[in-house]
């Protein structure tokens, strides 16, 4: 089991430890041997990997290509978290998103900064920005540097000015805005794919403000929880790209995978107030012992919540929002205040 760092005589409790601590309290899981695995290390290529059979960063590869896997089926399935009347299915809501963004950047030098790059969404999204911007330059930051070349193949003929196209490999967390400052007359941050669900509220704002500056906006796509919507969240984990996720994770850190993974939702009470989360245990075995690693942990803010924390914590004002038909699926838009 993780532990604690300590910062200035006091512990910082990482996201990990607020899991872990409600999961010894619950009943199915208290005596089980839990081991958790930080975000990054599961993604991360900027270390040289020690010796071994894991040396080539192969798990890597193929934790990008399911997450590419989901993103494809999230923009290309019929009817996907659409409501009972097949209304509101994530690929319109998508292109819903993009046409609002087509109008905020009208006209203007956009500067489009992602962070942790995917190559399906955000080429919807760019394709539309690119037709009203008067100019537009992409900046991915990934931990996963080998993501390059996708993001190249299917951001650069949509971007297609000299230094349109630019990749920066590092912890996004490390990076500020003075990497970012260019001639743009808008920037816009993106967290796609749930990602601000693995960060701590405070975490989140503190990289907003790292990164933001004069225009800047931030969107953000998250899973959101309200009653009612825990078997969509839940059937999410269920995918097979997930249940195959925490398998190579599972085998990524040295563990053997000894069945499916086990997901549930989980109260955590954090600043103050219960806050969701979805958590992901992979049964796994190493050196005759048994027990479970949390392959994935992820913040279901209620919708309320997810306004509040970016207004609270993020010194940002929410401008629009789009909801999937079935309400479990929400995209934010709000602008940096300075």
């Amino acid at each position: 089991m993780s532990t604690s760092p300590k910062c200035n005589g006091m512990i910082r409790m990482s996201l990990n430890d607020f899991v872990v601590d409600a999961l010894v309290h619950t009943p199915s899981y208290q005596h089980a041997r839990l081991w958790t695995v930080e975000n990054h290390e599961k993604y991360s290529t900027l270390a040289q990997p020690e010796p071994g059979p894991q040396s080539d960063h192969r798990f890597n590869h193929v934790i990008f290509l399911l997450m590419r896997a989901l993103n494809e089926q999230g923009v290309g399935q019929e009817g996907l978290c659409a409501d009972a009347r097949g209304q509101g299915a994530l690929k319109s809501v998508i292109g819903n998103v993009a046409e609002r963004l087509a109008a905020l950047g009208q006209g203007r030098r956009v500067h489009y900064v992602e962070l942790g790059p995917e190559p399906i969404k955000s080429a919807c999204l760019l394709k539309r920005m690119a037709e009203t911007s008067s100019s537009i330059r992409y900046t991915a930051i990934d931990v996963y540097q080998t993501s390059e070349p996708a993001m190249s193949d299917a951001v650069r003929p949509i971007v297609q000015g000299d230094g349109s196209f630019n990749y920066i490999a590092a912890d996004y967390r490390t990076v500020t805005h003075d990497d970012l400052r260019h001639d743009q007359e808008l920037t816009l941050i993106t967290l796609l794919g749930f990602q601000e669900g693995n960060e701590l509220p405070v975490s989140t704002g503190r990289l907003i403000r790292s990164l933001a500056g004069e225009t800047t906006y931030i969107l953000s796509e998250m899973q959101v929880y309200e009653e009612g919507l825990e078997q969509p969240i839940l059937g999410f984990y269920a995918n097979p790209n997930m249940l195959q996720f925490s398998r190579m994770v599972a085998l990524q850190q040295g563990f053997t995978p000894s069945g499916p993974h086990e997901a549930i939702l989980l109260p955590l009470r954090i600043l103050g107030e219960s806050i969701h989360v979805a958590v992901t245990l992979q049964p796994v075995q190493r050196l005759h012992q048994q027990g479970y690693l949390l392959t994935n942990i992820c913040l279901k803010y209620t919708p309320e919540q997810f306004r509040r924390i970016r207004a609270q914590h993020c010194n940002c004002s929410v401008m629009d929002e789009f909801a999937s038909g079935d309400g479990s699926v929400r995209y934010q838009i709000a602008k940096y205040l300075q």
